[in-house]
């Protein structure tokens, strides 16, 4: 049960929202996208439209907890995730291209961010279609190069790292130079689009699968004529809301501990053990890295936000016939599918980071949103001949995968390309 104030709070905020959906807003002030994509793939499970007027409730609940893109506002649901996202920090990440009158900057996310992934942190931002892989989709809250195992939020170390640092390999640039206060309003910035697409996702799912039709998600006429209903759909969506939050919070002690890395008495056998781990059928990195672990092992796969509204329900992107339909989410602002390739393991490019402890994580916990899956581990305490990996194991196998680029059938495509001539 929330508390009174902010339950009543809320309820005039939703009033608020509901009459500003219907009185319009001004065509010069930036809007956050509605998930169409999610609407198109829940009505194709259903083989019905939802009803637009639930839609409509999706998106003055949203307005109600999360605010506009030039007025964002913190979400007050609870004492638990109240040290979650910082009002100032949202409002100088939010907004237009600017600066107050102390000159701290504004518009932080549209200056730095919003080309790539949008307004919204749907991905799809004015350049995003021409980006190869496709800048990160935040509103299924999935991210992933991160310190927690798959299925979990990222920390807030974690997403501080990839801004950093950058994602070699990609589009992605690092934000090292920007003061701390900047790069503090950013991170907090994409939690907050994380967190609002995610609970977009969520009303919608509710609205195709759990409401009948001609039911309100909150309604707001129901305010006046019935008090008790109106209260129950306030205090449902809070809940939604609260929850998805919560599991932001809940990350920060979910990274996983990473065991100091043993120096090896003898390096040449680490690494000849950690080959054999590679090729072996725990580890099993051969299958999708292939046998000369240039990622060609399997090239027919997709990513988890591809799989959203495809294969998940029953399109499959490799098929001719799937061309319709794709086309059809297209127009609902999907691109076109790309399979996911595995790392080419000999070319020293990480793009989750290259030191030890980074490729500690992706291996012990995969990569979320992705094929790669976590390794087999001992339980702890498990004798020799348990299933699965000891951390002593997966230290060699990281030693073998460090090593690969510095192995002649790599060094001998990196020293002379077939395209490059010799120089006078």
């Amino acid at each position: 049960m929330f508390p009174l104030l902010t339950r009543a709070r809320l309820m005039l905020i939703l009033a608020i929202a509901a009459s500003a959906s219907t009185n319009g807003c001004s065509t010069n002030e930036a809007e956050f996208r509605q998930n169409l994509v999610y609407v198109k793939a829940q009505e194709k499970t259903l083989k019905s439209e939802i009803n637009p007027r639930q839609l409509q409730d999706v998106d003055n609940v949203l307005v109600a907890f999360f605010g506009t893109p030039d007025d964002p506002r913190v979400p007050q649901v609870g004492d638990e995730t109240a040290d979650l996202l910082s009002q100032s920090r949202l409002e100088m990440a939010a907004g237009a291209v600017s600066s107050n009158e102390q000159g701290k900057p504004q518009g932080l996310y549209r200056e730095h961010c919003a080309h790539c992934h949008g307004v919204t942190g749907d991905g799809a931002g004015p350049t995003a279609e021409f980006l190869n892989p496709y800048p990160r989709d935040y509103r299924m809250g999935v991210f992933k190069f991160k310190s927690t195992p798959k299925g979990e939020k990222p920390t807030h170390e974690d997403l501080r790292q990839i801004l950093v640092n950058g994602i070699p390999g990609t589009a992605m640039p690092s934000f090292k130079l920007l003061p701390e206060d900047e790069l503090e309003s950013l991170i907090q910035y994409v939690q907050y689009l994380a967190i609002r697409g995610e609970v977009e996702r969520a009303l919608i799912y509710e609205c195709a699968n759990e409401l009948d039709r001609d039911d309100r998600l909150v309604d707001f006429d129901a305010a006046e004529t019935d008090r008790e209903t109106y209260n129950e759909q306030v205090e449902y969506v809070t809940s939604i809301v609260a929850d998805t939050m919560q599991r932001w919070v809940d990350a920060e002690s979910k990274a996983v501990p990473v065991p100091a890395r043993p120096e090896p008495a003898d390096l040449a056998a680490s690494i000849a053990h950690g080959r054999e781990l590679f090729y072996g059928p725990i580890a099993n990195c051969v299958k999708c890295h292939g046998d000369s672990a240039l990622g060609d092992g399997q090239k027919n796969d997709f990513d988890d936000w591809t799989k959203d509204w495809t294969v998940k329900i029953g399109i499959d992107p490799n098929k001719a016939e799937s061309g319709e339909e794709i086309e059809h989410f297209i127009a609902a602002g999907a691109f076109e599918p790309r399979n996911i390739h595995p790392r080419n393991l000999r070319q020293g490019v990480y793009r989750g980071g290259r030191r030890p402890l980074d490729l500690y994580w992706r291996v012990k916990n995969g990569i979320d949103g992705t094929p790669m899956p976590g390794v087999l581990m001992k339980p702890e305490g498990a004798g020799p001949d348990a299933q699965g990996l000891s951390p002593a194991d997966l230290w060699d196998l990281i030693n073998y995968v460090r090593q690969l680029p510095y192995e002649e059938l790599s060094e001998t495509g990196l020293r002379k390309p077939n395209f490059q001539r010799d120089r006078l």
